[in-house]
Order: structure tokens, then sequence, then C-alpha cells
């Protein structure tokens, strides 16, 4: 049984989450990425976000954070059960914050 404690429940505590686990040279192969690319993460750090903040194994808080970001009813309910989808705006809003610093 995984350690729910330790799961982001808030989109900021995610991305802040993801941000402090990366080295220098991680940040700004994301900052430096087009937006359109970030696809190219889904593997690698998207995995991490679905894995270690337990979006396949029950983080519904988290889950229900991503698609209240959604416009309508569909899309908030795709995001509601679709770790990849949430995985994916973790890394748009990591990527947005990185470039808003710059």
């Amino acid at each position: 049984m995984p350690d729910t404690s330790q799961w982001p429940r808030t989109i900021d505590d995610a991305v802040e989450r993801v941000l402090a686990s990366m080295s220098e040279e991680e940040k700004s192969d994301l900052r430096d990425t087009d937006e359109r690319e970030l696809i190219n993460f889904h593997f690698g750090l998207g995995w991490v976000i679905r894995n270690e903040f337990g979006l396949c194994e029950g983080n519904d808080t988290l889950l229900q954070a991503c698609a209240r970001t959604r416009h309508n009813a569909f899309e908030r309910l795709f995001f509601m059960n679709d770790p990849d989808e949430a995985s994916g705006f973790i890394i748009e809003e990591a990527w947005k914050r990185l470039n808003s610093t710059t």
C-alpha cells in the first residue's frame, strides 16, 4: 500500500516538487523545449509524475485539481480519469513556471 500522505494534493505543490527534483540541466532542457514538443517528456518525467504522485494509484485529489482546469464537463470528466493527461498538464505548468522566470 502506497504512502498517500506524501502525495501532492494541489497543482502548485506538484509543480514545486517536480522542479525541486530536477537538476539545472533538466530544468534547462524543459525550459528550452517548444511547448508543442512537451509530449516528449511523457515517458520520462511524465512516468515519474504518474507514479511518484499516485496518479495511477488513487490520488483523486490531484486528478480532480487538474480536471478543474478544464473548461467543459466532458474535459473535466476525461481528465479526472486519465493520469496521462494530468501528468501532461503538470509538465506544462512546470514549463510555464520555468519560462515565466526567464
